[in-house]
């Protein structure tokens, strides 16, 4: 028999990545499940990155652990030109992956972790693994469930005076999964100056920085607090990327310790991202207009659907913060807490699964993003859909659909339509 580590014996497999392998099984089986449940942008590789990883596919020698020195440059251009971040290369760690990146940033800096309620479902057992206390911050609705500077106010008064003195870390993602919410100027520069009087270091989760919805702007934290934030990012959301296995992380100017300690991780550990990925990657965040046309295209879809279902679930009363970016919404069932009473649901995890077995729709339970199971939050994904007719069919007029949603998801997202209307279904059964 193999023994456990006790610490690890309670911990589960990622809830995004469950639902998925589970809705696939269900859909092999021959069941019609609205996916509903799992974020993963669906336009494909663009041409010009697909050119780049046949051209290199013969690329097998290890590369640095750092990441190869041409894409460090043009990851480098990439930020200055989209988000006025100025890194030199020698600042920039290339990985399998920001979840890996982030993992080790929490391995490497010393001080426990604190996280808003709700955030993405990984962060808090990538903390547990490594036996870090994460301390939650709560949100409210009013505030796009969003911290502010009152809620990290009031989370530090309640920390022990041992822990006041310590080092902490300050973990946020925006445009936010699971709330597809984004922070103001102003909100983070409130977030910084607080970070930087109480000794935090924050890691900014910016993967969703270019799926910022029109009348948006992306602004980095990174700006307000430079010599305290740890950027991180990747191609699998904007560039639809997500099996490439490439993130990144911006280290801020003078940490050399800091910068050598991930990478001596990162060399007994995965020793370097992929090398025929890496090379595809020089493209990827290289100035070229048509790909860049392309993510501002597939950014015009996810606002359109996204907003489109946010519309839907409004009408039939369920409070959900409108979306500014990434393709997720955060419904609140709360409204109905009597009626799912009476059917014998009192948990998130419930309603998640009565849902599935009833309707066919599948979604994530609050729970698993740091909300109290009783509260009847739940995590809604916008991309079940084609994205190749998707894509196609925004294409062919841009500005009518902005100005009708409805008709363009109804002609290019069915499935999306579909599950609005079974959740439509699924209140009025319960009422």
């Amino acid at each position: 028999m193999i023994s456990i580590s006790d610490h690890l014996k309670k911990l589960e497999r990622s809830a995004t990545l469950e639902i998925n392998e589970e809705v696939k099984k269900k859909r092999k089986d021959g069941k019609h499940i609205l996916h509903m449940g799992f974020g993963e942008a669906p336009f494909g590789v663009h041409p010009h990155i697909k050119k780049a990883l046949i051209d290199n596919a013969h690329r097998t020698s290890y590369l640095p652990t750092q990441g190869l020195p041409e894409l460090r440059e043009s990851i480098s251009s990439f930020y200055e030109r989209n988000f006025d971040l100025h890194y030199d290369p020698s600042q920039i760690i290339v990985g399998p992956g920001s979840k890996e990146l982030i993992f080790d940033c929490l391995l490497t800096i010393k001080g426990d972790l604190i996280l808003p309620a709700p955030s993405w479902v990984s962060y808090e057992p990538q903390a547990k693994v490594i036996r870090k206390n994460v301390t939650r911050i709560p949100t409210k609705y009013e505030n796009g469930y969003l911290i502010n500077k009152a809620g990290l106010e009031e989370v530090m008064e309640e920390l022990p005076a041992s822990k006041k003195a310590q080092q902490g870390i300050l973990l946020i993602n925006y445009p936010c999964n699971p709330t597809g919410t984004t922070f103001s100027k102003n909100r983070l520069k409130e977030i910084a100056d607080f970070a930087r009087e109480n000794e935090i270091i924050v890691i900014s989760d910016e993967i969703y920085g270019l799926i910022t919805f029109e009348g948006k702007k992306h602004h980095s934290i990174a700006h307000e607090y430079p010599e305290g934030t740890i950027v991180t990012g990747g191609l699998s959301k904007h560039q639809s990327l997500g099996g490439f296995r490439l993130g990144i992380a911006l280290i801020p100017e003078g940490e050399k310790e800091f910068l050598e300690t991930m990478l001596s991780i990162g060399s007994e550990t995965w020793s370097c991202a992929s090398a025929p990925i890496q090379y595809a990657a020089i493209a990827a965040y290289s100035e070229d207009q048509a790909n860049d046309q392309f993510i501002k295209d597939c950014t015009g879809v996810h606002e359109i659907v996204s907003k489109y279902v946010h519309s839907r679930l409004v009408e039939v009363d369920i409070k959900c913060p409108e979306p500014m970016g990434a393709f997720y919404l955060f419904p609140d069932f709360k409204p109905f807490a009597d009626n799912l009473e009476k059917a014998n649901i009192r948990t998130d995890e419930a309603l998640c699964k009565d849902l599935l077995e009833k309707v066919s729709v599948a979604m994530l339970p609050g729970t698993d993003f740091g909300m109290p199971s009783e509260e009847l939050f739940t995590r809604i994904a916008t991309v079940d859909y084609d994205g190749k007719t998707a894509l196609g069919t925004y294409l062919e007029s841009k500005e009518k659909w902005k100005n009708d949603k409805e008709t363009f998801v109804k002609t290019a997202c069915p499935n999306v339509v579909a599950a609005c209307n079974q959740i439509e279904i699924y209140l009025n059964q319960l009422s």
